[in-house]
């Protein structure tokens, strides 16, 4: 007994060759006829309305009560002159000061820094120059070539003066290796001391570790 007589099977070639050429486009960027597309590309749905699975109808939702993001510990020191001082004498960047730390840190600052601070640090990045707004102090100012980088941390974190708080788009990794590129553009020769360590350097350099655990007692006190 035949299963598939000759007339069946060139229906079935004429039936695929049909459905071949139905996909296919004189488009060469076209995908041609697709097979339930919203398995390709997923509606798209306004942040505060359309969502029917939610009784608000909000497509965007806040994190789960009590979570934490990964990489933005809670920060215990409290934002005020009292709390600025304390970051500058307990906080301590538990990265080394070193080429690969410095390099990562320039590429933070050219997103989220440069913009303000400028591409040396002096404050003549293109919202000053182009948009008109005041001058942040240059780096290497009376006012700043010595701040402590336990309050850049706490400043990047809460921000100060007319510089917002930065602590949603840079978490703790990335707020210690930024401040590292700040110091070459306080002080060049930062890095040439960095070079030549010394068994007092070496005592007060903190771990990861120590530095979350200051946070801790910070936040406890």
């Amino acid at each position: 007994m035949r299963i598939f007589s000759r007339n069946n099977v060139s229906k079935a070639f004429a039936l695929s060759m049909c459905a071949y050429l139905i996909s296919c486009s004189p488009d060469p960027s076209s995908p041609g006829v697709e097979y339930m597309p919203d398995m390709y590309r997923t509606p798209a749905l306004e942040p505060y309305s359309g969502n029917s699975n939610y009784a608000d109808s909000m497509e965007a939702r806040l994190p789960v009560a009590g979570t934490i993001p990964q990489g933005y510990l809670p920060y215990g020191i409290p934002n005020s002159n009292d709390g600025y001082e304390m970051a500058g004498t307990l906080l301590k960047d538990p990265y080394p000061l070193n080429d690969a730390i410095v390099a990562e840190g320039k590429t933070i600052y050219s997103k989220f820094c440069v913009h303000c601070h400028g591409e040396k640090g002096m404050g003549d990045g293109a919202t000053v120059t182009a948009g008109g707004h005041p001058p942040p102090p240059a780096y290497n100012s009376a006012a700043l070539i010595n701040l402590p980088e336990g309050k850049m941390f706490h400043t990047i974190t809460y921000g100060k003066n007319l510089m917002g708080s930065h602590a949603s788009q840079l978490n703790v990794e990335e707020r210690w290796k930024v401040i590292r590129y700040v110091q070459t553009l306080q002080n060049p020769d930062v890095m040439k001391a960095a070079d030549q360590p010394t068994e007092e350097m070496n005592a007060e350099e903190a771990t990861p570790a120590e530095t979350a655990s200051v946070e801790e007692t910070a936040l406890n006190h």
